[in-house]
């Protein structure tokens, strides 16, 4: 039983990962695997990875508007 919820919980991460990859425009199997193998702890990579991303797009003298 254990090792089922532990399974199913991988899955769910994994999925999780991959829609918000395919969101934020990231890449979509690296974070579907991260997420199946460390689930939720790999959170804090993929929003640096995200904001390193926007800041790369966006430079210091473009305005941003968030709505």
């Amino acid at each position: 039983m254990l090792l089922f919820l532990v399974v199913f919980f991988s899955v769910i991460c994994a999925l999780f990962f991959y829609v918000q990859a395919v969101v934020s425009g990231l890449g979509r199997k690296r974070w579907a695997l991260a997420g199946m193998l460390i689930g939720p702890f790999a959170w804090p990579m993929f929003t640096m990875k995200k904001r390193m991303q926007m800041n790369h797009f966006i430079s210091c003298n473009s305005v941003l508007f968030k709505a």
